[in-house]
Order: C-alpha cells, then structure tokens, then sequence
C-alpha cells in the first residue's frame, strides 16, 4: 500500500556533503544521496533505494482516538506514550509502536539482540563488542509490557569488530526495528512489521536533526488510524533545520553514521531473542543464508540468522512533470494520486507550489513489496533504459505474512520460511504456489546492466521448513526432490546454477547467475512414488510348466516356473 506523505520532509541535517569537501575523491554507493532536479521545473522523480526501512529508525508509542466513522474518520487526539495506562494513553485506545531492539543485558532478557557475530575468510568466528547505544534514550522512548505482547522502547546501537576492518573503521551499526499496534476493541498488540540490517559505519561531527516521532498535525494532513482514513497528524520521520538530504544511517544532533561498503565475502548474523515472537516469513538481502529458531527455557522465542551480504542495484532519477518517458506515461496516466503520493520535494524558493498546493516536486520512494510497486518499479526501470544508477552492498531482513499458504503454517509460534535475492524489487511474500504447473512462483525485477554496463546476475535463495513444503503439495515424509527454473520476461527458459538439499528440517534451494529485466523464479518439488510388493507366504510354492522346442528334427521338452527354449531353438 503506497502512503500519502504529501508535504512531509525529511530533514536530518543541516550541512551538505560533496565528493571533494566531506569525503575526498570517491563517495561509495552506501553513501549516495538524492539531489535536486536540475532544473527549477515540476519533476517527478524516484529513488529506489532497498535500505530506506533501516535508516535513521527511532522509538515512540502513541495513543490516538477517532470519531469512529468507517472509512472517513476523523482524528481526534494523539498523545505520545510513556507507557499504556499513563494519562491521555488508556488502555481502550487504539496504540501504535515502533521500536528498535536493544542490546540484551542483565537487565533485559526478552525482545533484545544477544549476539552479533562474523565469520572471515579464513573461517574465523568473531563476536562483536558492543560499544554503545546510538542515538540512546530520547524524548519518546516507552516503558514495554509483555502482559500486552508490547516490547520495550530501545535504541539501535554499534559493535564493533576490531579483526574485521572496512573503509571506515571496525564499528557496525545494529538496526532491529519491530512495528506494531492495537487496534480498537483489542487487548494485544500485533507486530506488523519488522525489519534488521547491519551497516558499517563511522562517525562525523556537524548539527544535524534527530529522527523521532512528529507532532505537527499539519505535516501529514492524510493518515489511517486503525484502518480508517483519517484527516491530520501520522507518524513523523522529520527533524532539523533543513531538507538537505545526507548518507547518515543514523544521528543525533551533532553526530551522524555514514555507511561504507560490506565485504560480499564474510558472513555476518545476529541472534534475538523474542518474548514478542515472529511468525510468517522472512524475506531479505543475504546469500548463503542460514536460520535456526530454536526456544528458550523461559518459552521466549531464539532466532539465528546468518549468511554474507548482497549487492542491490537502486535506481535514481528525475523526469519533468511535462516530459515524462512512455513507460511513466503510461502507468502514471490513471493515477489521481501521481502528485501526492511519495516525498514532497520542495521549490526553489522552497514549500508547496503556491498555484495549487501540492508539493513542488514528487519523489518517489520507500515502495512498498507489492504487485502495485512492483509494475511501477517496472516502469521507472524501462526509463532509465534498464541501467542502475547505484548499487550499494546491503545486509538485511524483514518480515512478512504467510500469504495464500497459511494454511500449511500451523506453527503460529514460529517462522515458516525465507526468501532471500538481490533483485532490487520483488513482492513481499511467500511464492505464490501456481496450481497448473505445480510450482512455487517468485517473481523478480532489477535493471538490466550495473552503473559500469556490466550485465547484473541475479541470485534467488529460498529455505523451507519441510514439513510446510511437504503440507503444500501433500507429500510424506520421504525425501523431497525440487527442480528451479528462470523463466524470462519473454517467455524464454534461463540457465542458471541451481542447488538443492535439506537439513536440519528445512529444504534449501538455490538459483544464481540469472538475468533480469522481471524473470519468474519457479520452483518445482516431487516426490519419488514409493513401490509396494506383495508378501507372498512362506509355505506356498509357484507351479511349474512344461514346453517343447525343436530344432530341425530335434525337440526337447523343458520344465520350469518360466521356461524358456535355448539358444536356436523354438518353441513347437
């Protein structure tokens, strides 16, 4: 679902970073920024950036009512939260949280991160030390309430591995980010959305603006509560003193986290344990992944996930209102929203285009992984001529539901499966399970080419548990045999690298070294038809005949159960 963000900005600095002043020669693509339209003409842009939902996540519980009226209700107050029960925050509102997981401590035991780990080259493990919380405690941090299923309010915070250096030093930020609510009537909060990544990082001083929760009712004039359109307020991601965007992942007021690249060949995870347990799937940016989810002795749910980073391809550009590419045109042309719904950008002179309102510019971002953006990304990639402007390193996860297949997921209490690629869009769910070929669907999108012309080989990972595989297609126990094709947007079948097993309960299958524009990855499982035998008994004994062959003028009879004539003879 797209979000109507109209006029909100995102403001989290007040400095500007250029190749030469800030960072020398050659910025990396971790830290690329999107910068103004060219010209002070109405544009309509994208930014196709996969690690947006990581960066620069904050805290805050709050407690919102509304007249009540379906589908058109009206806000009627919204009140930050020190915790459920305090004034203006009663437990019969409807609440909603984000938050990121801490560090587990002697303190904290549930809803926490209590490893961070790393593999190298040379097959060493390393555990991160942890250094510190960063941003730390702000204004809108909340008191958690398992009894409620609410996690604690916490901060995202810095390892670091000192044998394990990149760019920009040896520390890494730890991003675990859960988002949840209560609704109307209901007694428990439901998580919604969970996402985590890891960024190596280093630390620059200047003003900058920390993310939190905003309270200007005039920012998001449209908004949902509950499910309900509402008019004014929402969650807010603003801060600072201008709209200049910077590459920090993470910042307080006089710090900021830039990112550098990932080494593609150490394998990075992290271990949480979870009082608030997740369920579904997970989808991500991690090859060679590997998960276990195991349960504690106080019932709390432990979930290791670990493989090595992947690179994204992302896409960036600018296109004027009045001189949009063919393919915008022709997606955009039904669309009342094309002019609100993404980031407003402002003027020249900065705000709204005072002839009607709206945002001077739009930019496209934060897609959501579903069939909508999914032909949208499409369309901006056959814009750019199939060619990605940018393609940062990325580790990360997130959560999704169990789709069309939950029905087979009948383990409420823990994770039925991952699905991991590189692709730079892809929706958000389990494969789609396709009756008339019998295979699992997965459809993918990414620009042709790389930013240097190299053609971009595609990677799709999923892991299954087995007894949800063998649920969807009615298998038994025995062993699962799967086959994976790459079927291009044409039509045409692809040859990739494929790999196939099962351990531990759960069916690995793999495919690399695929091409995009929008492939189908199709994954096929069978089974080999068991043989049944008669049991004959062990008293009874199989009768014999009698034949006769001859040869020329010679015959000879023969007695057996099957006789058969010899060799140049024939049966009279």
């Amino acid at each position: 679902m797209r979000k109507k963000n109209l006029l909100a900005m995102v403001a989290i600095a007040a400095m500007a970073f250029t190749a030469s002043s800030a960072f020398g020669a050659t910025i990396p693509d971790e830290q690329f920024t999107v910068q103004n339209p060219p010209t002070n003409d109405r544009y309509t842009g994208i930014n196709l950036e996969d690690t947006q939902k990581n960066r620069n996540i904050f805290t805050a519980l709050e407690a919102r009512t509304a007249d009540g009226t379906a589908y058109t209700s009206k806000l009627l107050t919204r009140t930050p939260c020190a915790k459920v029960g305090a004034p203006g925050c009663e437990s019969e509102k409807y609440f909603q949280y984000t938050t990121a997981l801490a560090y587990c401590s002697a303190s904290l035991k549930s809803d926490c991160i209590s490893s961070v780990f790393a593999k190298d080259q040379n097959g060493n493990v390393l555990e991160g030390k942890f250094v510190e919380y960063f941003p730390g405690d702000t204004k809108s941090m909340y008191q958690g309430d398992s009894t409620l299923n609410l996690p604690p309010g916490g901060s995202t915070f810095i390892v670091d591995f000192p044998t394990l250096p990149h760019a920009g030093g040896t520390q890494y930020l730890v991003v675990a980010n859960m988002i949840g609510a209560k609704k109307f009537g209901e007694s428990k909060f439901v998580i919604e959305d969970f996402t985590a990544g890891l960024f190596p990082v280093s630390k620059i001083s200047g003003e900058f603006g920390i993310a939190e929760l905003e309270t200007n009712e005039n920012i998001r004039p449209d908004h949902t509560v509950g499910g309900r359109q509402q008019k004014g307020g929402g969650w807010g991601f603003i801060a600072g003193t201008t709209a200049l965007r910077t590459p920090c992942v993470q910042a307080t007021k006089t710090n900021c986290l830039i990112s550098w690249p990932l080494d593609l060949n150490v394998e990075f995870g992290f271990t949480m344990k979870l009082e608030t347990k997740l369920t579904g799937w997970i989808h991500g940016r991690v090859t060679d992944v590997n998960i276990a989810i195991t349960k504690a002795s106080d019932g709390d749910q432990v979930i290791t996930v670990k493989g090595k980073p992947s690179i994204i391809p992302g896409v960036a550009a600018w296109y004027k209102k009045t001189d949009l590419p063919p393919s915008l045109k022709a997606h955009y042309a039904n669309d009342p929203d094309v002019d609100v719904s993404g980031q407003g950008w402002p003027g020249p002179t900065g705000g709204a285009n005072p002839s009607d309102g709206l945002p001077y510019s739009i930019l496209k971002e934060k897609f959501g992984y579903d069939q909508g953006s999914f032909k949208e990304v499409l369309a901006w990639i056959d814009a750019v001529s199939d060619k990605a402007t940018f393609a940062p390193t990325v580790w990360s996860i997130r959560s999704i539901g169990s789709g069309e297949i939950a029905r087979c997921a009948t383990d409420q209490q823990s994770l039925s499966g991952f699905v991991t690629t590189n692709a730079s869009m892809y929706v958000a769910s389990p494969p789609t399970f396709n009756k008339d070929d019998q295979s699992l669907d997965y459809k993918v999108i990414a620009p042709h080419y790389l930013p240097d012309g190299k053609e971009f080989k595609g990677m799709y990972n999923l892991v299954i548990k087995s007894d949800v595989a063998r649920c969807i297609y009615g298998f038994s126990a025995a062993p699962v045999k799967a086959t994976i094709s790459i079927v291009s947007s044409d039509g045409t079948a692809q040859v990739a690298t494929t790999v196939v097993g099962e351990r531990d309960g759960w069916l690995y299958l793999s495919a690399n070294n695929f091409t995009f524009s929008s492939p189908i990855v199709k994954v096929k499982l069978s089974q080999d038809v068991a043989v049944t035998t008669a049991k004959t008994s062990g008293t009874s004994t199989a009768k014999k005949s009698t034949i006769t062959c001859v040869k020329g003028k010679v015959s000879k009879k023969v007695t057996a159960i099957k006789p058969t004539c010899p060799s140049g003879y024939k049966k009279k």
